[in-house]
Protein backbone atom coordinates (compact mmCIF):
# COMPACT_ATOMS: atom_id res chain seq x y z
CA UNK A 1 0.00 0.00 0.00
CA UNK A 2 1.29 3.45 -0.92
CA UNK A 3 1.71 5.75 2.08
CA UNK A 4 0.31 9.23 1.51
CA UNK A 5 2.58 11.88 3.03
CA UNK A 6 1.77 15.31 4.34
CA UNK A 7 5.00 17.22 4.98
CA UNK A 8 5.02 20.24 7.28
CA UNK A 9 7.94 22.49 6.41
CA UNK A 10 8.18 21.58 2.73
CA UNK A 11 8.74 24.85 0.90
CA UNK A 12 9.94 25.93 -2.53
CA UNK A 13 13.39 26.64 -1.07
CA UNK A 14 15.65 23.98 -2.54
CA UNK A 15 18.19 24.48 0.25
CA UNK A 16 15.65 23.55 2.95
CA UNK A 17 16.26 20.24 4.71
CA UNK A 18 12.84 18.85 3.77
CA UNK A 19 13.73 19.35 0.10
CA UNK A 20 17.28 18.05 0.34
CA UNK A 21 16.60 14.98 2.45
CA UNK A 22 12.91 14.05 2.55
CA UNK A 23 11.43 14.75 -0.88
CA UNK A 24 14.41 13.35 -2.78
CA UNK A 25 13.60 9.88 -1.49
CA UNK A 26 9.90 9.80 -2.29
CA UNK A 27 9.48 12.05 -5.33
CA UNK A 28 8.47 10.49 -8.68
CA UNK A 29 11.49 8.70 -10.07
CA UNK A 30 13.10 8.57 -6.63
CA UNK A 31 14.25 5.33 -4.99
CA UNK A 32 11.07 4.92 -2.91
CA UNK A 33 8.46 6.23 -5.32
CA UNK A 34 6.57 2.91 -5.21
CA UNK A 35 6.09 3.20 -1.46
CA UNK A 36 5.06 6.84 -1.07
CA UNK A 37 3.02 9.65 -2.56
CA UNK A 38 3.40 13.31 -1.63
CA UNK A 39 -0.25 14.08 -0.93
CA UNK A 40 -0.09 17.41 0.91
CA UNK A 41 2.20 20.00 2.41
CA UNK A 42 2.06 22.82 4.92
CA UNK A 43 4.10 25.96 5.46
CA UNK A 44 3.75 28.97 7.75
CA UNK A 45 1.50 31.06 5.48
CA UNK A 46 -0.85 30.65 2.48
CA UNK A 47 1.50 32.39 0.03
CA UNK A 48 4.50 30.16 0.71
CA UNK A 49 2.24 27.09 0.78
CA UNK A 50 0.90 27.95 -2.67
CA UNK A 51 4.42 28.47 -4.03
CA UNK A 52 5.55 25.17 -2.53
CA UNK A 53 2.59 23.30 -4.00
CA UNK A 54 3.35 24.65 -7.47
CA UNK A 55 7.02 23.75 -7.09
CA UNK A 56 6.34 20.18 -5.94
CA UNK A 57 3.32 19.44 -8.09
CA UNK A 58 0.88 19.20 -5.18
CA UNK A 59 -2.76 20.20 -5.80
CA UNK A 60 -3.54 23.71 -4.60
CA UNK A 61 -6.25 22.48 -2.23
CA UNK A 62 -3.64 20.32 -0.49
CA UNK A 63 -1.39 23.28 0.34
CA UNK A 64 -2.03 24.19 3.95
CA UNK A 65 -0.85 26.88 6.33
CA UNK A 66 -2.28 25.42 9.55
CA UNK A 67 -1.08 22.16 11.13
CA UNK A 68 -4.66 21.22 12.06
CA UNK A 69 -5.70 21.26 8.40
CA UNK A 70 -3.02 18.88 7.18
CA UNK A 71 -3.54 16.68 10.24
CA UNK A 72 -7.26 16.34 9.52
CA UNK A 73 -6.87 15.67 5.79
CA UNK A 74 -8.32 12.15 5.26
CA UNK A 75 -5.98 11.62 2.31
CA UNK A 76 -2.86 11.95 4.50
CA UNK A 77 -1.60 8.79 6.22
CA UNK A 78 1.70 10.00 7.67
CA UNK A 79 2.42 13.56 8.81
CA UNK A 80 6.08 14.59 8.57
CA UNK A 81 7.38 17.48 10.69
CA UNK A 82 10.56 18.98 9.24
CA UNK A 83 10.94 22.44 10.75
CA UNK A 84 13.06 24.23 13.35
CA UNK A 85 13.20 22.40 16.68
CA UNK A 86 11.26 24.95 18.80
CA UNK A 87 8.20 24.39 16.59
CA UNK A 88 8.18 20.57 16.72
CA UNK A 89 5.73 20.26 19.59
CA UNK A 90 3.11 22.75 18.37
CA UNK A 91 3.11 21.23 14.88
CA UNK A 92 3.13 17.60 16.02
CA UNK A 93 0.34 17.68 18.60
CA UNK A 94 -2.46 18.34 16.06
CA UNK A 95 -1.43 15.26 14.08
CA UNK A 96 -1.41 13.14 17.22
CA UNK A 97 -4.84 14.45 18.23
CA UNK A 98 -6.09 13.48 14.77
CA UNK A 99 -4.66 9.99 15.36
CA UNK A 100 -2.23 10.24 12.47
CA UNK A 101 1.10 8.45 12.30
CA UNK A 102 3.91 10.97 12.65
CA UNK A 103 7.57 11.30 11.61
CA UNK A 104 9.50 14.10 13.34
CA UNK A 105 13.05 15.30 12.92
CA UNK A 106 15.42 14.93 15.87
CA UNK A 107 15.35 16.41 18.48
CA UNK A 108 11.77 15.38 19.11
CA UNK A 109 11.16 18.42 21.32
CA UNK A 110 13.03 21.49 22.47
CA UNK A 111 13.53 19.76 25.81
CA UNK A 112 12.75 16.60 27.74
CA UNK A 113 9.37 17.83 29.00
CA UNK A 114 8.12 18.50 25.46
CA UNK A 115 9.32 15.08 24.27
CA UNK A 116 7.58 13.35 27.18
CA UNK A 117 4.34 15.21 26.48
CA UNK A 118 4.34 14.14 22.82
CA UNK A 119 5.27 10.55 23.65
CA UNK A 120 2.50 10.34 26.24
CA UNK A 121 -0.15 11.57 23.80
CA UNK A 122 1.11 9.29 21.02
CA UNK A 123 0.85 6.27 23.32
CA UNK A 124 -2.67 7.29 24.37
CA UNK A 125 -3.74 7.69 20.74
CA UNK A 126 -2.21 4.38 19.67
CA UNK A 127 -0.43 5.77 16.61
CA UNK A 128 2.88 4.88 15.02
CA UNK A 129 5.64 7.40 15.67
CA UNK A 130 9.08 7.83 14.19
CA UNK A 131 12.02 10.14 14.88
CA UNK A 132 14.86 10.81 12.43
CA UNK A 133 17.86 9.49 14.33
CA UNK A 134 18.98 8.05 11.02
CA UNK A 135 22.75 7.68 11.56
CA UNK A 136 22.13 4.25 13.11
CA UNK A 137 20.78 3.10 9.73
CA UNK A 138 23.87 4.25 7.85
CA UNK A 139 25.30 1.05 6.24
CA UNK A 140 28.64 1.18 8.09
CA UNK A 141 26.86 1.34 11.46
CA UNK A 142 24.52 -1.48 10.44
CA UNK A 143 27.59 -3.55 9.59
CA UNK A 144 29.21 -2.76 12.95
CA UNK A 145 26.06 -3.88 14.75
CA UNK A 146 26.07 -7.12 12.76
CA UNK A 147 29.73 -7.83 13.56
CA UNK A 148 29.38 -7.02 17.26
CA UNK A 149 26.25 -9.19 17.57
CA UNK A 150 28.02 -12.10 15.85
CA UNK A 151 30.59 -12.30 18.65
CA UNK A 152 33.48 -11.83 16.22
CA UNK A 153 35.07 -9.20 18.47
CA UNK A 154 34.76 -11.27 21.60
CA UNK A 155 34.25 -9.28 24.77
CA UNK A 156 34.22 -5.54 24.08
CA UNK A 157 36.87 -3.97 26.29
CA UNK A 158 36.32 -0.30 25.49
CA UNK A 159 35.19 2.12 22.81
CA UNK A 160 36.42 5.59 21.89
CA UNK A 161 34.94 8.28 19.62
CA UNK A 162 36.77 11.40 18.48
CA UNK A 163 35.34 14.04 16.18
CA UNK A 164 36.59 17.41 15.01
CA UNK A 165 34.60 19.85 12.91
CA UNK A 166 36.14 22.85 11.18
CA UNK A 167 32.90 23.83 9.41
CA UNK A 168 31.07 25.26 12.40
CA UNK A 169 32.98 28.45 13.11
CA UNK A 170 30.64 30.20 10.68
CA UNK A 171 27.09 28.96 10.15
CA UNK A 172 24.21 29.90 7.82
CA UNK A 173 21.98 32.76 8.93
CA UNK A 174 18.97 30.43 9.12
CA UNK A 175 20.72 28.54 11.93
CA UNK A 176 21.03 31.65 14.08
CA UNK A 177 18.17 30.45 16.29
CA UNK A 178 20.28 27.48 17.38
CA UNK A 179 22.63 29.83 19.24
CA UNK A 180 19.86 30.22 21.81
CA UNK A 181 20.24 27.40 24.38
CA UNK A 182 16.47 27.29 24.93
CA UNK A 183 15.90 26.33 21.27
CA UNK A 184 16.88 22.70 21.87
CA UNK A 185 19.05 22.81 18.73
CA UNK A 186 22.55 22.75 20.16
CA UNK A 187 25.74 21.05 19.04
CA UNK A 188 25.18 18.57 21.85
CA UNK A 189 21.58 17.82 20.98
CA UNK A 190 22.02 17.47 17.21
CA UNK A 191 25.40 16.35 15.79
CA UNK A 192 26.68 14.81 19.03
CA UNK A 193 23.46 12.94 19.81
CA UNK A 194 22.99 11.71 16.23
CA UNK A 195 26.41 10.07 16.41
CA UNK A 196 26.25 8.90 20.02
CA UNK A 197 22.86 7.30 19.36
CA UNK A 198 24.31 5.38 16.40
CA UNK A 199 27.28 4.23 18.48
CA UNK A 200 25.10 2.98 21.34
CA UNK A 201 22.65 1.29 18.98
CA UNK A 202 25.44 -0.55 17.15
CA UNK A 203 26.81 -1.78 20.48
CA UNK A 204 23.30 -2.74 21.70
CA UNK A 205 24.06 -0.64 24.76
CA UNK A 206 23.12 2.36 26.84
CA UNK A 207 25.17 4.29 29.38
CA UNK A 208 24.55 3.17 32.94
CA UNK A 209 26.30 6.32 34.15
CA UNK A 210 28.22 9.20 32.61
CA UNK A 211 30.35 12.21 33.35
CA UNK A 212 30.58 15.18 31.00
CA UNK A 213 32.47 18.39 30.43
CA UNK A 214 30.88 21.07 28.24
CA UNK A 215 32.94 24.13 27.40
CA UNK A 216 32.91 27.04 24.97
CA UNK A 217 36.31 27.01 23.30
CA UNK A 218 35.51 29.63 20.66
CA UNK A 219 33.71 32.53 22.39
CA UNK A 220 32.20 34.01 19.24
CA UNK A 221 30.25 32.82 16.21
CA UNK A 222 29.42 34.47 12.87
CA UNK A 223 26.46 33.95 10.56
CA UNK A 224 26.59 33.80 6.76
CA UNK A 225 24.07 35.65 4.59
CA UNK A 226 22.36 33.30 2.08
CA UNK A 227 22.14 36.03 -0.54
CA UNK A 228 25.59 37.64 -0.39
CA UNK A 229 27.72 35.13 1.49
CA UNK A 230 28.86 37.94 3.77
CA UNK A 231 29.61 37.18 7.40
CA UNK A 232 27.92 38.97 10.26
CA UNK A 233 29.82 40.69 13.02
CA UNK A 234 30.96 38.16 15.63
CA UNK A 235 28.38 37.37 18.29
CA UNK A 236 28.80 35.58 21.63
CA UNK A 237 28.56 31.81 21.33
CA UNK A 238 25.99 30.63 23.86
CA UNK A 239 26.28 26.84 23.89
CA UNK A 240 29.13 24.38 24.23
CA UNK A 241 31.37 23.68 21.25
CA UNK A 242 33.76 21.32 23.06
CA UNK A 243 32.03 18.24 24.45
CA UNK A 244 33.73 15.42 26.36
CA UNK A 245 31.80 12.46 27.75
CA UNK A 246 32.93 9.36 29.58
CA UNK A 247 30.55 6.63 30.55
CA UNK A 248 30.02 2.97 31.36
CA UNK A 249 28.23 0.82 28.84
CA UNK A 250 25.45 -1.44 30.00
CA UNK A 251 25.22 -4.40 30.04
CA UNK A 252 28.91 -4.99 29.22
CA UNK A 253 30.45 -2.61 31.77
CA UNK A 254 32.99 -1.46 29.19
CA UNK A 255 34.08 2.20 29.30
CA UNK A 256 33.15 4.70 26.59
CA UNK A 257 35.07 7.86 25.80
CA UNK A 258 33.50 10.44 23.48
CA UNK A 259 35.00 13.79 22.48
CA UNK A 260 33.69 16.26 19.90
CA UNK A 261 35.02 19.74 19.32
CA UNK A 262 34.73 22.57 16.86
CA UNK A 263 38.11 23.55 15.46
CA UNK A 264 39.54 26.25 13.26
CA UNK A 265 40.48 25.31 9.67
CA UNK A 266 43.93 24.48 11.07
CA UNK A 267 42.49 21.09 12.06
CA UNK A 268 40.71 19.09 9.34
CA UNK A 269 37.24 17.75 10.09
CA UNK A 270 37.43 14.10 11.05
CA UNK A 271 35.56 11.21 12.65
CA UNK A 272 37.18 8.22 14.34
CA UNK A 273 35.48 5.46 16.29
CA UNK A 274 37.37 2.48 17.71
CA UNK A 275 35.87 -0.59 19.37
CA UNK A 276 38.48 -2.70 21.17
CA UNK A 277 37.55 -6.36 21.55
CA UNK A 278 39.47 -9.31 22.98
CA UNK A 279 39.47 -11.24 19.69
CA UNK A 280 39.18 -8.42 17.16
CA UNK A 281 38.61 -4.69 16.92
CA UNK A 282 36.81 -2.28 14.62
CA UNK A 283 37.59 1.25 13.53
CA UNK A 284 35.42 3.68 11.63
CA UNK A 285 37.04 6.65 9.89
CA UNK A 286 35.54 9.55 8.02
CA UNK A 287 36.08 13.13 6.95
CA UNK A 288 32.98 14.44 8.69
CA UNK A 289 31.42 14.00 12.11
CA UNK A 290 28.01 14.09 10.38
CA UNK A 291 28.26 10.39 9.63
CA UNK A 292 24.68 10.15 8.38
CA UNK A 293 25.56 12.59 5.59
CA UNK A 294 29.12 11.56 4.70
CA UNK A 295 29.52 7.79 5.13
CA UNK A 296 32.73 6.69 6.88
CA UNK A 297 34.80 3.67 5.99
CA UNK A 298 35.09 0.63 8.25
CA UNK A 299 38.24 -1.27 9.20
CA UNK A 300 38.85 -4.42 11.25
CA UNK A 301 41.87 -5.89 13.00
CA UNK A 302 42.03 -9.44 14.34
CA UNK A 303 44.35 -11.11 16.82
CA UNK A 304 47.19 -13.03 15.11
CA UNK A 305 46.44 -16.72 14.62
CA UNK A 306 48.79 -19.68 14.77
CA UNK A 307 51.79 -19.02 16.93
CA UNK A 308 52.70 -16.92 19.91
CA UNK A 309 52.63 -13.18 19.53
CA UNK A 310 55.97 -11.47 19.93
CA UNK A 311 56.67 -9.65 23.14
CA UNK A 312 56.89 -5.89 23.21
CA UNK A 313 60.67 -5.97 23.56
CA UNK A 314 61.23 -8.63 20.87
CA UNK A 315 60.01 -6.52 17.96
CA UNK A 316 58.23 -3.30 17.26
CA UNK A 317 56.42 -4.99 14.36
CA UNK A 318 53.86 -7.76 14.23
CA UNK A 319 50.44 -8.01 15.82
CA UNK A 320 47.12 -7.10 14.34
CA UNK A 321 46.80 -4.80 11.34
CA UNK A 322 43.83 -2.80 10.15
CA UNK A 323 42.14 -3.92 6.93
CA UNK A 324 39.21 -2.20 5.31
CA UNK A 325 35.88 -4.02 5.25
CA UNK A 326 33.64 -3.59 2.26
CA UNK A 327 30.31 -2.10 3.30
CA UNK A 328 27.51 -2.49 0.75
CA UNK A 329 25.63 0.75 0.21
CA UNK A 330 21.91 1.06 0.77
CA UNK A 331 21.38 1.88 -2.89
CA UNK A 332 19.14 4.80 -1.96
CA UNK A 333 21.67 7.52 -2.71
CA UNK A 334 19.81 10.31 -0.93
CA UNK A 335 21.64 13.00 1.06
CA UNK A 336 21.27 12.89 4.82
CA UNK A 337 20.36 9.25 5.40
CA UNK A 338 16.65 10.02 5.82
CA UNK A 339 15.76 7.69 2.94
CA UNK A 340 16.79 4.72 5.06
CA UNK A 341 14.14 5.73 7.59
CA UNK A 342 11.49 6.03 4.88
CA UNK A 343 12.43 2.67 3.43
CA UNK A 344 11.98 0.94 6.79
CA UNK A 345 8.62 2.60 7.39
CA UNK A 346 7.40 1.89 3.87
CA UNK A 347 8.29 -1.79 4.10
CA UNK A 348 6.74 -2.19 7.54
CA UNK A 349 10.10 -2.93 9.17
CA UNK A 350 10.87 -1.72 12.69
CA UNK A 351 14.47 -2.74 13.41
CA UNK A 352 16.59 0.38 13.79
CA UNK A 353 13.69 2.81 13.78
CA UNK A 354 13.26 5.22 16.70
CA UNK A 355 9.81 5.94 18.08
CA UNK A 356 8.80 8.72 20.45
CA UNK A 357 9.34 6.60 23.58
CA UNK A 358 12.91 5.75 22.60
CA UNK A 359 13.49 9.37 21.63
CA UNK A 360 12.55 10.31 25.21
CA UNK A 361 15.45 8.13 26.39
CA UNK A 362 17.78 10.12 24.13
CA UNK A 363 16.40 13.36 25.56
CA UNK A 364 17.07 11.99 29.05
CA UNK A 365 20.64 11.26 27.99
CA UNK A 366 21.12 14.82 26.72
CA UNK A 367 19.66 16.21 29.94
CA UNK A 368 21.99 13.98 31.97
CA UNK A 369 25.02 15.19 30.02
CA UNK A 370 24.06 18.80 30.68
CA UNK A 371 23.39 18.10 34.36
CA UNK A 372 26.69 16.30 34.80
CA UNK A 373 28.61 19.20 33.27
CA UNK A 374 26.67 21.74 35.34
CA UNK A 375 27.06 19.92 38.66
CA UNK A 376 30.47 18.37 38.06
CA UNK A 377 29.09 14.96 38.97
CA UNK A 378 28.58 11.49 37.57
CA UNK A 379 24.91 10.93 36.73
CA UNK A 380 22.47 8.30 35.49
CA UNK A 381 19.54 8.65 33.12
CA UNK A 382 18.01 5.17 32.80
Amino acid sequence: MVIRLGIIGLSADQSAWANMAHVQAIKPGGPLTDLYKLAALATSNPESAKAAAEFHGVPADKAYSKPEDIANDPEVDLVVVSVKVPMHKQLTLPALRAKKDVLVEWPLGANLAEAEEMASLAKKQGVNTYVCLQARLQPAFVKVKEIVASGALGRVISTTVLGTDSQMMDVPEKARYANDPSSGASILSIPVTHTLDAVLHALASELSSLSATLTITHPTITFISPSTGAKSAPEPRRSADNIAITGTLTPSGAPLSFHYLITTPATPSTFQWTICGEKASLRMEGKSFAVQMMPPKLLMAEAPQGGQQKGIYDSREGGAEWREIEVPGSGLGVFGGVAEVYEKIGKGETDGLVGFEEAVVRHKMVEAIERSAREGSRVEYL
